[in-house]
């Protein structure tokens, strides 16, 4: 004789796992409010040190803008002083151009710079008056330089799991599964008992 399990208990159990499930991307998004109340959660931020042509040599007065490449939103930081560091927060995920502005004179970064939600990246330059810019920053004067990278790291870099990728991943694989369950209980539901 079979017993044979009632059908509301197989599809609670699939309908609460698939709940469980579901629920990860929202769990996910959960943050800490940041420290520095004047900026808003999951901005990020471009900070470092500014050198001169032997890239050794900190350097003072200088200013660091990051343009926003798709809006033209300008984001600057203040002055640099003897230790040549500056420091650009609040910046929206996106994609950026780094000009730099010495004593009237513009240089801007070999590379574009790419700052995802709440990333804090660590980008240092050398300018080189010497070496002509790769490209022009429309509304900035024509550059005198370029300012080459001279170390970069990438700090409290968001993990994969609460990434727009990874919500996405999360949805499919639960949506996967509640399918998996739904098929499973409703194949076992159409099976003759057997008997022993």
């Amino acid at each position: 004789m079979a017993i044979r399990r009632p059908d509301t208990a197989r599809g609670a159990l699939a309908l609460v796992l698939s709940l469980c499930l579901a629920s990860v991307p929202a769990l996910t998004t959960f943050r800490p409010a940041q420290a520095a109340g004047d900026e808003e959660v999951g901005h990020g931020s471009i900070h470092g040190t500014l050198y001169q042509s032997d890239e050794k040599a900190s350097l003072a007065g200088g200013k660091v803008t990051a343009i926003n490449v798709r809006t033209g939103t300008r984001y600057t930081s203040e002055e640099t002083t003897d230790n040549g560091n500056y420091d650009i927060r609040g910046l929206p995920a996106g994609t950026y151009d780094v000009v730099i502005e010495v004593g009237g004179n513009m240089f801007v970064a070999d590379h574009i710079q790419d700052v995802g939600p709440g990333e804090s990246v660590s980008k240092s330059y050398s300018l080189q008056p010497s070496r002509p810019a790769n490209r022009t920053i429309p509304k900035f004067p024509a550059p005198k330089g370029s300012a080459t990278t001279v170390g970069e790291t990438t700090l409290q870099s968001p993990p994969f799991w609460t990434s727009t990728s990874g919500k996405v991943l999360i949805g499919v694989l639960s949506a996967g599964a509640a399918v998996a369950i739904y098929n499973n209980t409703k194949g076992n539901n159409n099976a003759s008992p057997s008997s022993p």
